[in-house]
């Protein structure tokens, strides 16, 4: 529950604080799309039970957090079911919020529920994302 609490305090951080001008930072489309690249390869590796692939898709101070692979899926699988098992996935909108991306998607679990998972995205030196954390908000909506 320690490593849950973490990863979600991760993301809370950038959600919490006071909301910048989406228009006073831009971002380009190419960032865009490899954003929603990282987050649907992520959920589908979580969906294979692909611990390794999911990880690598973590930043660097996830994964210095939870230290392995099966640490951080074992982690998601506990706390996370509806991003562990996405049974549908919608992109809502990137936003700058205090200086960094947070992509907001919402996903369905296996029993129709609908979520909300706020992703903070953290781009790297080498110009590639990844996900620094995520916050599940749960909504009052049900699939059918």
């Amino acid at each position: 529950m320690t490593m849950a609490i973490a990863f979600i305090a991760v993301a809370s951080l950038a959600w919490g604080a006071p909301r910048s001008s989406v228009s006073a930072e831009k971002i380009e489309p190419a960032d865009r799309q490899a954003i929603e690249k990282v987050i649907r390869d992520q959920l589908d590796a979580f969906g294979r039970d692909d611990a390794g692939r999911a990880f690598a898709h973590a930043s660097p101070d996830i994964q210095r957090m939870f230290g392995t692979p099966d640490n951080f899926i074992r982690m998601v699988r506990d706390n996370y079911k509806p991003v562990y098992r996405a049974g549908s996935v919608r992109f809502i909108r990137l936003e700058s919020i205090d200086r960094q991306w947070v992509q907001s998607v919402q996903l369905a679990d296996e029993e129709g529920h609908v979520w909300r998972a706020l992703f903070t995205m953290k781009k790297q030196a080498d110009k590639s994302w990844k996900v620094g954390g995520c916050q599940l908000v749960p909504t009052s909506g049900i699939t059918t």
